[in-house]
C-alpha cells in the first residue's frame, strides 16, 4: 500500500524536549528540518537532558510522532498505528526502532511503538496508551496532556502558544 509523503505543510507541530537540572526545556523546530525524523534526530543530539531528549511531531491533525533520543538508543511512539498505512513519516519511526507491523495488527487509536517511551518520568505504558486511545481527545489534546502527567507542560505550553 502506498503511503502518503510528509509535507512541511502537514506538520501541525515539531519540537524537542528536553530536562535539565530538573527543569523542562523546548524549542519549537522549524517543519523542515523536522520532516525527516533522521534529521530531527541529530538536532536531539545536540542538547543534554536527564532521561534523553525527546522530540514531537504533530502530523495533520491525525497522529503524533514522539521521540526519545539518548547515546545508547533511539526509541519512536506512533500515537495511532493506523498512520502507518497512511504515512512515511510514521514508516520512517517504525523502522527507527526495526518495528515490526502487520497490516492486520493495526487499530485505530492504539499507540504503537516504544509504549515505555516516558517510563522514567513517572507515565506507565498503561496510561500513555489510554490517552492515545482516547477518542474525545485529538492528538494535540493527546501530546498536551502526555506533556502535562510527566511535567512538562509549561514548557510545551510556551511553544506551543508563540
Amino acid at each position: 500500500m502506498a503511503t502518503e509523503q510528509v509535507r512541511i505543510e502537514d506538520l501541525d507541530y515539531s519540537a524537542i524536549l528536553w530536562r535539565e537540572e530538573g527543569i523542562w526545556n523546548a524549542i519549537k523546530v522549524p517543519a523542515r528540518q523536522a520532516i525527516v525524523l533522521d534529521d530531527l534526530l541529530d538536532l536531539c543530539r545536540q542538547y543534554p537532558g536527564e532521561g534523553g531528549v525527546y522530540a514531537v511531531v504533530g502530523v495533520s491533525g491525525e497522529f503524533f510522532i514522539l521521540l526519545r533520543s539518548d547515546p545508547r538508543k533511539t526509541e519512536a511512539l506512533i500515537s495511532d498505528g493506523i498512520a502507518l498505512l497512511d504515512w512515511d513519516i510514521a514508516e520512517d519511526a517504525a523502522d527507527l526502532i526495526d518495528l515490526q507491523w502487520q497490516e492486520d495488527d493495526l487499530e485505530e487509536y492504539e499507540a504503537i511503538g516504544d509504549l515505555n517511551i516516558l517510563a522514567n518520568f513517572g507515565l506507565k505504558a498503561e496510561d500513555l496508551s489510554m490517552i492515545c486511545e482516547n477518542p474525545d481527545l485529538e492528538p494535540d489534546q493527546q501530546i498536551s496532556e502526555v506533556f502535562k502527567r510527566i511535567g512538562a507542560e509549561l514548557a510545551w505550553k510556551k511553544i506551543i502558544n508563540k
